[in-house]
């Protein structure tokens, strides 16, 4: 008996282990938030760290919201979403918008996967992918102005989990168009499966925060991301790391288009 208690409580102690080294890979892919010192992550937790995304983008709409909570009696409402703004982006280290004007770039000026790839691999930002990015950054800080008080905290919450969700399924149903790249090992390493648990999960939570307006966001955000998925395929025949960083952009100014015009009434 005690023998048996023994090898339980080390199985459970391994997969607690296993299972906080896939959150800390997605994580750190994420965000800029530094890992805990003497924790080495592999390969095979990047590529098993799917399931998580969208768990770390709660973590980032925690801090949105608990920032919200904190300073809205203190400071200005035009104040307060700059400094939500700041946050947002800051906390990934504008990673996904430099993934979105490289995307502008390379598939305004590319004729073809070879050329759209290169233009994408450039570190310059060109003027396309720099008017993406004053666009996309001013309509974030617009939305988040006007935002309706009933679903504002659910919204904060809600809206990075979104666009990390939509990651997932980019990943899941498509496939990597580069030989190398910082996204290659998420993408063949995803499992259909986890990503099924995910987004039953996220389908889950977003009916109990947002109940049936949630039927909304739900169809807004498969159309606009499987259409984004059918034009990266039809070009490059498959996403790369700046594509997942493009969908996760779009989609939270989606989802926070749909919420303010689904509450403007």
């Amino acid at each position: 008996m005690t023998a048996t208690l023994s090898v339980l409580i080390r199985v459970h102690s391994w997969l607690n282990k296993f299972m906080v080294k896939k959150f800390l890979a997605a994580l750190q892919f994420l965000t800029i938030i530094p890992i805990p010192r003497g924790i080495r992550i592999e390969k095979q937790d990047s590529a098993g760290s799917l399931i998580f995304f969208p768990l770390v983008g709660l973590f980032m709409g925690g801090a949105l919201l608990l920032m919200e909570i904190s300073l809205n009696k203190f400071v200005s409402p035009l104040i307060l979403n700059l400094l939500l703004l700041l946050v947002w982006v800051g906390i990934t280290g504008a990673l996904h918008l430099d993934g979105l004007a490289d995307t502008v770039d390379g598939f305004s000026g590319g004729r073809n996967k070879e050329e759209i790839l290169k233009i994408m691999t450039d570190s310059c930002i060109g003027a396309k992918g720099a008017a993406a990015l004053i666009l996309f950054l001013g309509a974030k800080f617009l939305f988040l102005c006007q935002l309706p008080f009933t679903f504002r905290n659910y919204a904060l919450l809600f809206t990075p989990a979104l666009g990390r969700w939509a990651m997932v399924l980019a990943m899941t149903f498509s496939s990597y168009a580069k030989k190398e790249g910082l996204g290659r090992i998420f993408v063949e390493g995803n499992d259909k499966k986890e990503a099924l648990i995910t987004s039953l999960l996220m389908i889950l939570l977003g009916l109990l925060l947002f109940k049936s307006f949630f039927i909304y966001l739900l169809f807004g955000i498969l159309l606009i991301t499987f259409l984004l998925l059918t034009i990266f395929k039809r070009r490059i025949r498959g996403i790369t790391g700046d594509n997942l960083g493009a969908i996760n952009e779009i989609i939270e100014v989606v989802a926070l288009l749909i919420i303010i015009l689904g509450n403007s009434s």
